[in-house]
């Protein structure tokens, strides 16, 4: 069977690719492995109004998006023994920072809009590998018996056997980080107000996601008491959000381990890679999914450029444009975020001392204020488009 993209990976970014394309009259094969993905998790993402817009824009019906708070205020505190410094970020000139959304109903939204595309075959697999053939073309084989082929393909997912031959290089870090990820009820002092905490023993995120409900994530370093000791886990929270948050119930709690991983290229020859196999960053910033969609608006953008223009969608040109573009920004926050991190978990006195002072000279910045939440929710990038 031919088709001008095959999309593999079993994520929001395969998903949203496989919409964002299909919906410009591109034959897509949506290839689905989702081995490690849980069926229900309490998991949120939060969407900056550049992508919010930008799904509306993809998605047949994305109502539903609106049943959850815009946030139009994001409060980063340094929280040390002596030192208790500050900076928000809000709406000015009533421009929202966008939406905290459950993933259940992002996925869920995503799925309905790809089972009713008629240009997007799906396909869940057990085994695949790729094989050799014309270099224009990619050809896989699905479960040993079935031939895909197709005129480009697009990873989103780490596979062996579909990146061995593409030659790129990845830089990856170990956090040495768990992520606790709390559902939590309760009567919030503020709303559609964010909050980060950088406490000693790593950044924690209060994302409000309607009126009584948010998640919380903790990322905290491997050897931490909080990560064993459940009651010391709820204590500390409390001890840090009480007087802004007020009091509430955590619900459940999940772990998950925190890898750094950035791609040096994002193709090679007909293969192209977006999402998290692109940029695995460090969610202090809440950017993970805001850089994927990046990512595929402009790819979609460049590649209906050259179409319009006469050329094949698997043209070269398309693909070096893609990647030159997007290289500066998806460095700036997957490296700005490493560096961000090391410097809010410093012990050294002086570096937290310095970090200190920093905060309190950006909160009284306007001007670098505005142009750091331009950047975050997209402003630059979809204005471009």
């Amino acid at each position: 069977m031919n088709y001008d993209f095959v999309i593999y990976g079993g994520g929001m970014s395969a998903e949203i690719a496989a919409i964002a394309l299909a919906r410009n009259d591109i034959k897509v094969c949506f290839i689905k492995n989702r081995p490690n993905q849980r069926s229900v998790s309490n998991l949120v993402t939060f969407l900056s109004t550049g992508s919010v817009n930008y799904l509306c824009s993809i998605l047949n019906d994305p109502t539903a998006l609106n049943e959850f708070s815009d946030i139009k205020k994001i409060t980063c505190k340094l929280v040390r023994a002596d030192k208790r410094s500050s900076i928000t970020f809000d709406n000015d000139l009533n421009h929202l920072l966008g939406k905290i959304v459950p993933n259940k109903i992002i996925h869920n939204l995503l799925d309905l809009n790809i089972k009713n595309n008629k240009n997007i075959e799906i396909i869940n697999i057990t085994q695949l590998k790729r094989n050799k053939i014309d270099s224009n073309k990619v050809c896989i084989e699905i479960d040993q018996k079935k031939l895909i082929f197709s005129k480009a393909l697009i990873l989103t997912q780490d596979d062996l056997n579909l990146l061995e031959d593409t030659k790129i290089k990845f830089i990856s870090h170990n956090f040495h980080q768990t992520a606790l990820s709390m559902n939590v009820t309760g009567d919030f002092k503020k709303q559609n107000h964010a909050f980060q905490f950088f406490t000693p023993s790593g950044p924690l995120a209060f994302l409000p996601y309607t009126k009584n409900r948010a998640s919380l994530v903790w990322s905290l370093k491997n050897d931490s008491k909080e990560l064993i000791e459940q009651t010391r886990l709820v204590n500390k929270v409390n001890e840090y959000l009480n007087s802004d948050i007020g009091h509430f119930k955590i619900e459940d709690i999940e772990s998950h381990k925190l890898n750094f991983k950035f791609a040096k290229k994002l193709f090679n020859r007909n293969t192209i890679i977006m999402g998290n196999i692109a940029h695995n960053i460090h969610p202090i910033a809440g950017q993970g999914l805001n850089l994927s969609i990046k990512d595929i608006s402009l790819f979609v953008e460049v590649i209906l450029k050259y179409k319009s223009l006469g050329y094949e969608i698997n043209n070269v040109m398309a693909f070096k444009e893609y990647d030159q573009i997007r290289k500066i920004d998806n460095a700036a926050y997957s490296f700005g975020t490493l560096t961000l991190d090391k410097l809010l978990s410093a012990e050294n006195n002086l570096v937290s001392g310095v970090v200190s002072l920093g905060i309190k000279i950006l909160e009284n910045s306007k001007f670098v204020k505005k142009k750091i939440v331009k950047s975050a929710t997209g402003g630059d990038h979809f204005n471009s488009l």
